[in-house]
């Protein structure tokens, strides 16, 4: 059984460079990446790193072409605090 693509994440690159849900938006984003959560043959449902970018942009541009290409939710995993634009 191949692995089945459930879900696209957005998540962010806190400032000791680890990627996590930051839910704190006292935190500064120092990147954003893009993650596809799949189920494997086993039923666990693990995230594959996609790519890393320095804005929030050009990640959710990708992010929301992979969610169009594979008929699969988009989950923003960021705080509007910590994308640009956003209060």
């Amino acid at each position: 059984m191949p692995k089945q693509p459930i879900a696209v994440e957005l998540k962010v690159i806190n400032r000791e460079g680890d990627t996590q849900v930051v839910r704190d938006s006292g935190l500064t984003a120092q990147g954003y990446s893009v993650y596809l959560r799949a189920v494997e043959t086993s039923g666990l449902a693990l995230a594959t790193w996609v790519a890393d970018y320095d804005t929030i942009g050009s990640a959710y541009e990708l992010a929301e072409r992979l969610c169009l290409a594979l008929a699969i939710p988009l989950t923003v995993l960021v705080p509007d605090k910590l994308i640009p634009g956003q209060s």
